[in-house]
């Protein structure tokens, strides 16, 4: 350990309280109230992350999206607001299954349902 490093520690050891074994006699609120310490701010939680697979036409209308946005003023939105304003501006129904049919065709990764022949 260099000198300094010792010298700092030295003056360290010296200037901290030292913790006593008795313990502290009850004070009264007014001399809590002004010992108190503010309560830290704590940072606001981090939405999780999601990883999301888009399709070409969903790219686009992401896009439309922010040039929308963009248009009135609201400059750099980006992917993850579009997304979000998507998600929270949409009207939740029975229009979804038609929605979900035609984005299904579209993909054209699923395979259609089979329908299990019933128990004879």
């Amino acid at each position: 350990m260099s000198k300094s490093s010792e010298e700092l520690l030295s003056k360290l050891k010296t200037s901290l309280p030292k913790a006593s074994a008795k313990p502290q006699p009850a004070s009264t609120a007014s001399e809590s109230e002004s010992r108190e310490q503010p309560k830290p701010i704590l940072p606001a939680a981090r939405p999780p992350k999601l990883s999301v697979s888009l399709f070409q036409p969903d790219l686009h209308r992401m896009d439309a999206i922010k040039d929308f946005m963009k248009a009135r003023g609201f400059r750099n939105v980006n992917d993850s607001e579009a997304i979000r304003l998507a998600c929270r501006s949409v009207e939740i129904g029975d229009n979804l299954v038609g929605v979900d049919q035609a984005m299904q065709h579209e993909d054209g990764r699923r395979r259609p349902e089979i329908k299990k022949a019933e128990p004879r």
